[in-house]
């Protein structure tokens, strides 16, 4: 199956924040015991000077980082979608970035008449719903080429006050073989759907060893 050049236009491969060493503790006390850490998705804030300087992780409310983080291409006062590692906040809400990971969030595409996604076969290993996303972990398999995601709206339908969202996620190898799995971080932002309890989340996509499988999410 191919991905149509409208599709390829709306992808972005995940972009790595460069997170300065928080840690420098090089005197060689081997009794030092790193402090309790947490990974999760969540959303970032950028301020004026593009300073990554507020996180916002699904597990909890908004925290403000003693460190702050820069990163190429950040624009200033702007959200990013991200996956990060920090510390257990402190008492004032305050927190320490470890590392923090841009993930691929935009909004899900519809495929035009005669369109079709490709989806290349990949491991998943959780879908979750989180922080006003579908959080989606997969593990393909890889080498050196970075490889293409895309999320596909196959269908929304709404019956008897209730509203089903179906959605593909679309993955092209982009010709790389396929060496070793390794993780990868997506999210779907569902806010455009105004969704509510009782409301459901369905995701299909090309699993190895299972074909297409699909999976179904309460809101």
């Amino acid at each position: 199956m191919k991905i149509n050049s409208l599709g390829v236009r709306r992808l972005q491969s995940a972009c790595l924040i460069l997170v300065a060493l928080l840690f420098t503790q090089c005197d060689k006390d081997d009794n030092y015991v790193y402090p309790d850490v947490l990974t999760d998705f969540m959303d970032i804030y950028t301020n004026e000077e593009a300073m990554v300087d507020c996180i916002h992780p699904d597990a909890s409310g908004m925290l403000s980082l003693q460190n702050q983080l820069s990163g190429q291409g950040l624009r200033s006062d702007t959200l990013y979608r991200a996956v990060g590692m920090y510390a257990l906040p402190d008492a004032d809400g305050s927190t320490l970035a470890y590392s923090v990971s841009l993930v691929y969030a935009e909004p899900p595409i519809r495929m035009g008449e005669g369109m079709t996604a490709r989806m290349d076969s990949l491991y998943v290993e959780s879908v979750y719903r989180g922080g006003g996303y579908l959080n989606i972990v997969v593990q393909p398999m890889m080498q050196t080429k970075a490889h293409v995601y895309a999320f596909v709206e196959d269908s929304v339908v709404r019956r008897g006050g209730r509203t089903s969202v179906y959605f593909t996620l679309a993955h092209s190898q982009n010709d790389d073989r396929e060496s070793f799995p390794r993780r990868v971080y997506l999210s779907i932002p569902l806010k455009q759907y105004a969704l509510s309890q009782g409301d459901t989340l369905h995701l299909r996509t090309n699993v190895y060893g299972e074909g297409i499988k699909e999976w179904h999410i309460p809101y």
